[in-house]
């Protein structure tokens, strides 16, 4: 592919600044020098068509001229193609997760593989074997346990004993299943047998548990028990703390303790004491008033609380042998006047 070496900007790109798809070619061998004159010549003419089709003016050739004659970035490549083409070789190992993943499924490429032998496709079918062995060590194709495919083993033929015993043995099992018949009862319907009838009027046996005497063996004698076993055979002896060994025997701070004078009046026995000789509810002026409470003054509150209520009787009435007009209208029922009559009547 050969890209024009110059570009819109009308700068020529250097041969450090070229990139890898826009490669200097060789120049042209000795052989073909004889065509440079006709290639020459059919420049000179596309030269020619090029300037008539524009018309040339000064201004217009002075605004195409670039302001800035260095291009301020590197100029890129006028290639048709905007990346470059990796070629990839067919051995080279697939190591990535998207490589794994794009492999095609074993299954598929079997089934492209038998259509492009039944076509007779060599190139399709070496291409598809390549694939195959790739799919086949792929990660995902171990971990699916894919094994090759292995040529089918040929049956053998039959010979006419096997195929008669096979016939045989298909028309027995085709037969329906005969239902066995229930086997006929010794008793009649509602009868009881009387083997049954003995066996349950028998009573249950009841086997007595009885424990052997306890005798010392040999092994018990012979028995030597651990330091464990012995220190745990032992009681425990607690100390008893409440018993005081020296009894007689005063702390030296009670000795030298100075009691005050209410441990003094406590200490002293209650025949002695005034205050037991007299109960505690009866005082000695019980009518006796306190001095702060003749000196209170009582507030206008204190003194209106402390005058009796005067409480209205509801239930007398000012002219007792009065009736209400309601009851000299109503109507006596027959319950009534029967209640009103006297008893005994």
């Amino acid at each position: 592919m050969m890209a024009s070496k110059m570009l819109t900007t009308g700068l020529k790109l250097a041969d450090f600044v070229r990139p890898d798809c826009c490669k200097i070619r060789d120049p042209l061998p000795k052989d073909a020098e004889c065509f440079a004159k006709d290639i020459s010549k059919e420049l000179e003419k596309l030269y020619q068509r090029h300037e008539r089709m524009f018309v040339k003016r000064k201004r217009l050739m002075e605004m195409a001229l670039p302001v800035r004659r260095r291009c301020r970035f590197v100029p890129k490549c006028a290639c048709q193609f905007s990346k470059t083409i990796e070629i990839i070789p067919a051995y080279q190992a697939s190591y990535t997760r998207t490589e794994q993943l794009a492999l095609p499924t074993v299954r598929r490429l079997l089934s492209r593989r038998e259509y492009a032998m039944a076509q007779g496709d060599g190139i399709g079918e070496s291409i598809l074997n390549r694939l195959l062995r790739s799919s086949y060590l792929s990660m995902y194709s171990r971990l699916a346990n894919m094994q090759p495919l292995k040529m089918p083993i040929k049956k053998k033929k039959k010979t006419k004993k096997q195929k008669a015993r096979q016939m045989k043995y298909l028309e027995k099992m085709a037969q329906p299943k005969v239902i066995p018949k229930p086997p006929k009862r010794e008793r009649k319907v509602g009868q009881m047998s009387e083997r049954r009838l003995k066996k349950l009027s028998r009573p249950k046996k009841y086997v007595e548990e009885v424990q052997p005497k306890w005798e010392l063996t040999e092994t018990m004698r012979d028995y030597k028990p651990t330091k464990r076993i012995t220190e745990l055979a032992k009681h425990v002896i607690r100390e008893n703390v409440h018993i005081n060994e020296e009894p007689q025997k005063i702390a030296p701070n009670a000795l030298h303790y100075k009691p005050s004078a209410r441990i003094k009046e406590m200490a002293q026995p209650a025949s002695v004491h005034e205050a037991n000789m007299v109960p505690a509810d009866i005082k000695e002026e019980p009518f006796a008033i306190s001095p702060n409470a003749l000196k209170y003054k009582a507030t206008a509150r204190i003194k209106e609380l402390a005058e009796p209520k005067e409480f209205e009787n509801a239930h007398i009435r000012e002219n007792p042998f009065a009736i209400s007009p309601a009851a000299l209208k109503a109507t006596a029922s027959p319950r009534l006047i029967e209640l009103a009559k006297p008893k005994g009547g």
